[in-house]
């Protein structure tokens, strides 16, 4: 068998009758999963489109019920804003597959997808590459999807797919096409579901939070050697299940995308302490500490209880913002004195100044404070604890004598 790189370098040395039409290439893969062969400007690309009356893989089955604004107006809540609308119809839902992950002029996208709402269906558009000199059809029929009022949604878009289709459209001459926003679900969905498993990709969420499995699919780090692959032999090879895991990709995206901000509105969806631990880092870190405190408080108690250390002090310095300092001293009291780990000494920390100047109780803070030092080695720390020791020491010299 001739080696590859003399494959190649025939195909460049070749005269130009001497290989078939770039559609005929296609065609067997075309045929196998349903795709339309596009020719424009002697580019040829070809695009597959799948419709979902029923969203698959999901509990929830009616496309409307996917379409609720009510349900996406917390997204900007989500992202640190304020409330607003967010109209759904608008969504774009994008997922690229790409001839290699880590990124640089030479990489290309090969496969295109978006997914959107249209009507009371869901419809996923996907655009193939079937070699490097027709990528200027691609990204112009890409770049027709996207609109002033277009709102892109993607998982670790803006770090990836989003730079790398316009590092493409740059590199093509193209203008870069002007979303009204970019929604990148990546980062709410780390805060609140990394505690569920291994990692935050889409096929484990699907799994951990989504509650469904896609059964056989190409792992996303052999996808850029399977189009390798393809350029060499011209064999649809495993092209359709590459096509495949990018549409099941954009489903799973869409499906996230409506659950993230599902379980922020409704503290009934929290069923486990992980998820639980996961809401309330996600109000801590945007500053939501009324909105945490009113959600906490229509959440089952033994899944707060059952908390680590963190999620307790994330809730107890939301309190002690709030000026609810006594259900904060009680959080780090409950602490203390039960639990350990690394955290702890924050909430020891939290007790000692509350017993001081909330309960007025340099006694008690003075015990607290030597717990600290027991457990303290560092010598910044040490001394500024040393420090509050001797305040402490001299508040309870001046204390009146008890009565025997």
């Amino acid at each position: 068998m001739k080696p590859r790189r003399l494959h190649t370098l025939d195909r460049f040395l070749s005269l130009p009758g001497d290989e078939a039409p770039a559609g005929d290439n296609l065609r067997p893969l075309a045929e196998l999963v349903g795709g339309e062969i596009i020719s424009a400007d002697g580019c040829t690309v070809m695009k597959v489109v799948d419709e979902f009356d029923l969203f698959p893989y999901s509990t929830i089955k009616d496309i409307h019920d996917h379409r609720c604004p009510d349900l996406y107006r917390r997204w900007h809540f989500i992202a640190g804003g304020d409330e607003g609308p967010y109209n759904p119809d608008r969504f774009l839902f994008l997922d690229t597959e790409t001839t290699g992950l880590s990124g640089g002029t030479g990489m290309v996208v090969f496969l295109c997808g978006f997914g959107f709402f249209d009507g009371d269906r869901f419809r996923v558009v996907q655009y193939f590459l079937p070699d490097y000199p027709d990528e200027p059809l691609l990204l112009r029929l890409a770049a027709g999807h996207i609109t002033a009022d277009t709102v892109i949604v993607s998982y670790n878009g803006k770090s990836f797919d989003w730079p790398m289709l316009s590092q493409r459209w740059t590199i093509n001459r193209m203008t870069i096409p002007t979303p009204a926003d970019h929604l990148d679900a990546l980062h709410p969905a780390r805060s609140l579901f990394r505690r569920l498993g291994d990692d935050c990709s889409l096929t484990t969420l699907e799994k951990t939070v989504l509650a469904f499995d896609r059964g056989e699919d190409i792992p996303g780090y052999l996808i850029p050697s399977k189009y390798f692959d393809y350029l060499y032999d011209r064999q649809p090879g495993m092209i359709p299940e590459v096509i495949r895991h990018n549409r099941l990709d954009i489903v799973s995206l869409a499906l996230v995308t409506r659950h993230i901000p599902e379980i922020l509105s409704r503290p009934e969806t929290v069923t486990s302490t992980p998820l639980l631990e996961g809401v309330i880092h996600h109000f801590y870190r945007h500053r939501r500490y009324e909105a945490m405190t009113a959600y906490l408080a229509q959440v089952t108690p033994g899944h707060f209880e059952a908390g680590s250390p963190l999620a307790k002090l994330e809730y107890s310095l939301a309190l002690k913002s709030l000026g609810r300092f006594e259900e904060a001293g009680r959080v780090w009291k409950a602490v203390a004195g039960n639990e350990s780990g690394p955290h702890v000494f924050r909430h020891l920390l939290e007790l000692a100044k509350h017993q001081e100047h909330r309960e007025r109780d340099p006694e008690s803070a003075l015990e607290t404070v030597e717990v600290l030092l027991g457990l303290e080695t560092r010598p910044g720390p040490r001394r500024e604890l040393l420090h509050r020791r001797r305040r402490l020491a001299d508040k309870c010299r001046r204390l009146p004598s008890k009565s025997l």
